[in-house]
């Protein structure tokens, strides 16, 4: 047996104000989550139009005051999301643009109307314009934006909002090519129907897009250094599991352990404030010397790893001493002045022959031990290889893991 239409127009208007309730819960604990109060205030317009729209017996059109008012509310919905993704992926949010899109509707249909135009006509220019918002809602899903992780549940809000779209322009053609009745009981009840199954995945979307990005945050802060930003231990390891998935044995990479020389004597002058600016600016040069294909993890206090997928050891050695370079060639800006630093820097080379990750980070801190042996502010590898002609190199022994230094980097 179908449900009548008051039963259908109280389900929907009860079903908004019970998701209008749980996003209220919501964005009054992440009140910095402004998307979260545009899309309450979306189901909250939706939900009016629903109540408003309840009183209206279904043989008949509304009169025009109130067709204007809830298609005001509507199209304020549809407007409502649109900004409220716009928000939710950081983009700029156009006010005034927001507000004409959603009066548009509204004013239009007694335009349309005192033009002389029949209310088919007068339908047919709101549902083009509900059909546009619904459209760019749709849009506003799927597009790339550098920067911005994409989500499993975007697509859920795509798909709605793009079957909204549809529906509207098929409801077009329905008024302008047939002469089917625009007030009755069956047309009304379908597009009721349509419209609670379409505001299930709207909605139920919001929430997981909210609690997907949530999650994916929780992640991000436990696979990453708060200070530098960097990966750490677990986040690099993750990460190489990904880049890596699915392939036999370890991959050709080249791997460098970089040390800030006498780091602690920088706390103990310039204090943890400026140790920790030290660090975050080094992380900034370590950033613009890599590529953006190499893994870089904060691996322990003022030490950090750097894993290049692919690399010869002919450019281990050049990116390891254009990091060295950019460290000694640029003093510090600290509060107390400028501050000059230098690095120290162990690398090696693995391939799949590789069976331990580790054992080849051991490598590269044998390197690095042999370069503050040394004197610091040097790049050693290890093991010894093909270094690019005419280099003169020392080499050391530790744990019985030869290392190279480059004497050219020598005081």
């Amino acid at each position: 047996m179908l449900l009548d239409l008051a039963t259908l127009h109280f389900a929907s208007a009860a079903s908004r104000c019970a998701y209008v309730i749980v996003f209220l819960v919501m964005a009054l604990s992440q009140r910095g989550q402004t998307f979260l109060w545009h899309w309450m205030g979306a189901m909250g317009a939706s939900m009016a139009g629903s109540f408003m729209m309840m009183g209206v017996p279904p043989e008949t059109l509304p009169s025009v005051p109130v067709t204007m008012v809830v298609y005001w509310l509507y199209s304020a919905s549809l407007v409502l999301s649109w900004t409220g993704f716009r928000s939710f992926f950081g983009q700029p949010v156009n006010v005034g643009l927001g507000v004409f899109l959603a009066a548009l509707p509204g004013i239009l249909y007694p335009v349309v109307l005192a033009t002389g135009l029949s209310s088919r006509f007068a339908l047919a220019a709101v549902f083009a314009c509900c059909s546009v918002v619904a459209a760019l809602t749709s849009y506003e899903t799927l597009r790339r934006m550098p920067g911005v992780a994409r989500l499993w549940s975007q697509y859920i809000e795509a798909v709605a909002f793009g079957a909204y779209a549809l529906i509207l322009l098929l409801s077009i053609g329905m008024l302008l090519g047939t002469d089917r009745p625009i007030a009755s009981a069956e047309s009304a009840r379908a597009s009721l129907i349509l419209d609670q199954v379409a505001g299930v995945f709207v909605y139920f979307g919001y929430i997981a897009m909210t609690a997907e990005r949530a999650s994916r945050r929780l992640v991000r802060i436990a696979e990453t250094d708060p200070l530098t930003e960097l990966y750490n231990r677990r986040g690099l390891a993750e990460a190489l599991r990904q880049r890596f998935a699915g392939r036999d044995g370890h991959p050709s990479a080249g791997l460098l352990i970089a040390d800030l020389d006498h780091f602690k004597s920088i706390n103990d002058a310039h204090g943890h404030e400026g140790g920790d600016r030290v660090l975050t600016a080094f992380a900034k040069r370590m950033r613009n010397v890599l590529r953006g294909t190499d893994l870089v993890a904060r691996w322990g206090g003022e030490e950090f790893l750097v894993v290049l997928p692919g690399a010869t050891q002919r450019e281990l050695a050049a990116v390891a001493e254009r990091l060295r370079a950019s460290v000694a060639d640029e003093p510090f800006s600290l509060r107390t002045g400028a501050l000059a630093v230098t690095v120290s820097i162990g690398t090696t080379t693995m391939d799949p022959n590789d069976d331990d990750f580790e054992r080849a980070v051991h490598r590269a801190d044998a390197a690095l031990y042999a370069a503050k042996s040394g004197g610091r502010d040097r790049v050693c590898s290890a093991p010894t290889g093909a270094l690019p002609d005419g280099v003169q190199k020392n080499e050391v022994q530790v744990d019985g893991v030869p290392a190279r230094c480059d004497d050219a980097v020598f005081a």
